[in-house]
């Protein structure tokens, strides 16, 4: 009997990048972080990562990447532990095998070299909670435009802050403006 074993290279490898050079730019990058980034790679840079996103606490999800970053750390690409903290969370490294991951997914992780550096550039620096306005932002303008043809500044705004009350609108609003400045959304007026 002959199995085709399809083993995504792509996605192990852009997990181990992500965390290999996000190690170096901010103290810590969690799971929460990372499907953010992912999401925003994918969604705003246009680079086909394989995932299939949904709208979930908080801001865009795919439990696909959760489980390749179960397999990744489990052949020591990263290392993922508990941070002992009131707010929980996780801290993802650079695990032992990291380099054999990313030489698996060199073709795609070159193809793709520019986009990632503007994404780690662009992004990297900020929390999971600014990262979870911005993905849901890109998230709700995309479903938006797909749904209602047209879309307007106050309208994402409003929707936004619907889904994610507990940011103020002040905050929403400046995110629009930015994500507009970087063409991550298209908005009328």
């Amino acid at each position: 009997m002959n199995r085709d074993l399809h083993i995504p290279w792509e996605q192990y490898g852009l997990i181990v990048e992500l965390t290999r050079r996000l190690h170096k730019k901010r103290p810590q990058l969690g799971k929460t972080a990372l499907q953010k980034l992912v999401y925003l790679l994918q969604d705003a840079y246009g680079v086909k990562c394989g995932y299939d996103f949904s709208l979930y606490t908080y801001g865009p999800f795919t439990s696909e990447l959760l489980h390749d970053l179960d397999v990744v750390e489990s052949v020591g690409g990263v290392s993922v532990t508990p941070v002992r903290t009131d707010t929980g969370g996780y801290q993802i490294d650079p695990g032992k095998n990291a380099q054999l991951i990313s030489e698996e997914a060199q073709d795609f992780l070159t193809a793709h070299r520019d986009s990632i550096d503007e994404l780690i550039n662009v992004y990297g620096h900020y929390s999971a909670r600014e990262l979870e306005i911005r993905a849901t932002t890109v998230y709700v303008a995309r479903e938006m435009k797909r749904d209602e043809k047209s879309l307007s500044f106050n309208g994402l705004v409003k929707r936004v802050h619907d889904i994610k009350p507990y940011f103020p609108v002040s905050e929403i609003r400046s995110v629009v403006k930015e994500l507009q400045e970087k063409e991550h959304v298209e908005v009328a007026g």
